[in-house]
């Protein structure tokens, strides 16, 4: 009742604090710090109230930036999210730093043929599945209404391109809160960031293939998929790179480690974005580093190939909690409720196909490999959530696709906010059935 209570107080003072400001002047510059104030205060609040009923506190965070934010209440406007992103951004920076510790060689090694196969399979079927279901359900797509076969091929190969996709922002949150540790966790994690990097991959692919047939005197964009292959690799190495120079850091100095990690998020960040900007005025090329795959792969680095990785990783975890508030929090906030609204219907027949081919790709790959057969059944509750990389994308297809790419990247919207409400609650579900929750030590409720 305390936290309820809590909860009340601190909305009737936003209220108020709208209401009183009104249009004065200077308001439009304090609003934005009063906002994120206000949404780290009321996530943190509605994640320990669920809770207690055994939900994730990160449904907690989601659910509070959708019920707070602009589609909602709007209680934060979007404005005052789009001023946010740089925030954003640095925490999901923060949170991949943080994936790619989780991540430990040796037992990497010993689950890569689960990890393989699970991804092979998980891609195979839930592409394939996913795409027989939109030439199926056709008439539920009006924009597809008139369309060639072509173009309803095309719609098709793009919807099971983003059904494949991951989160790993989401996957390493669940895991801290449970504190979970085992090798279903490891296979879980691992199969999640290379789908995430996978996903990628495929998509310049299959957009490449779908301008074509969609526009047949269009040539084959080799382009793209030369771009995102230096993308990857060079993300890759900078991360290399990066984590080569953390684990010097602590080597040598040690003092204040926990903000020279925020300063080498933020850097990443920054970084990317403005040798984006540098390429594509000086050669007109766009190309731009992936600041999560880069840190995945400098705290990787740090973990297996230095002597700091546990001091490393006892740094994240004591600055977990607000990371995992402020990133979840404004992802829901961002989430458009007017796409569901408009494509619910479709939205929630994908999101049912989806989880059904999700968990048949999983308990497949678990099979092959040899999984034990409760790691089989509940593999495929882990692997729902959707969101960071897969909004990007959708962002491209509107662009690449003008005359029917803004529906469809509505409806891709409209997906992924039901994927990351209920992913969060199976993939729970799935660490306490295998009876690896509570098994870590030193990690930090977030």
């Amino acid at each position: 009742m305390t936290r309820i209570a809590a909860l009340a107080l601190v909305v009737l003072f936003m209220v108020l604090g709208l209401l009183s400001a009104g249009d004065a002047h200077g308001f439009a510059d304090a609003r934005s710090t009063m906002s994120f104030g206000f949404l780290l205060l009321a996530a943190y609040l509605v994640g320990d109230i669920l809770s207690w009923i055994r939900f994730p506190k990160i449904t907690g965070y989601i659910l509070a930036g959708i019920f707070f934010g602009p589609y909602v209440l709007g209680l934060v406007d979007t404005e005052t999210v789009q001023e946010l992103k740089l925030i954003d951004d640095l925490a999901l920076t923060f949170i991949a730093l943080a994936a790619g510790g989780e991540l430990r060689l040796g037992e990497l090694r010993q689950r890569r043929r689960s990890i393989v196969l699970t991804v092979v399979f998980l891609t195979l079927v839930v592409f394939s599945g996913v795409a027989a279901f939109t030439v199926v359900a056709r008439p539920l797509l009006p924009f597809l209404e008139g369309r060639s076969t072509a173009e309803l091929v095309a719609v098709a190969a793009l919807l099971g391109t983003f059904a494949v996709a991951r989160s790993p922002s989401s996957a390493i949150a669940i895991i801290s809160e449970l504190k979970a540790r085992g090798p279903f966790t490891e296979m879980v994690l691992g199969v999640t960031v290379v789908m995430d990097v996978l996903v990628i991959v495929v998509f310049a692919a299959v957009v490449s293939l779908c301008q074509v047939l969609v526009v047949p005197e269009t040539p084959l964009d080799l382009r793209l998929m030369a771009a995102v292959a230096v993308e990857l690799v060079g993300s890759v190495l900078g991360g290399m790179a990066l984590g080569w120079l953390i684990s010097l850091y602590i080597r040598h100095v040690k003092a204040e480690l926990l903000v020279f990690i925020l300063a080498v998020a933020f850097l990443a960040t920054f970084s990317s974005r403005q040798f984006a900007l540098l390429l594509d005025q000086l050669y007109g090329v766009s190309i731009h580093l992936e600041p999560m795959l880069l840190c995945l792969t400098a705290g990787f680095w740090v973990r297996n190939f230095s002597q700091g990785g546990d001091l490393f990783m006892q740094s994240i975890d004591r600055s977990s909690l607000p990371i995992y508030v402020i990133f979840f929090s404004l992802t829901g906030a961002a989430l458009s409720i007017d796409a569901l609204s408009q494509t619910w219907l479709v939205a929630v027949l994908l999101v049912v196909v989806r989880c059904l081919l999700v968990w048949l790709g999983a308990y497949w790959g678990g099979a092959s490999s040899g999984d034990p057969p409760l790691f089989r059944r509940m593999s495929g509750l882990s692997f729902i959530t959707q969101a960071g990389v897969s909004l990007g994308l959708a962002g491209i297809v509107m662009r690449r696709f003008p005359e029917w790419g803004a529906a469809l990247a509505t409806t891709i919207v409209a997906v992924i906010a039901l994927n990351q409400i209920i992913g969060p609650v199976a993939f729970k579900m799935a660490l306490s059935a295998v009876g690896e929750a509570g098994v870590g030590r030193g990690r930090r409720t977030p």
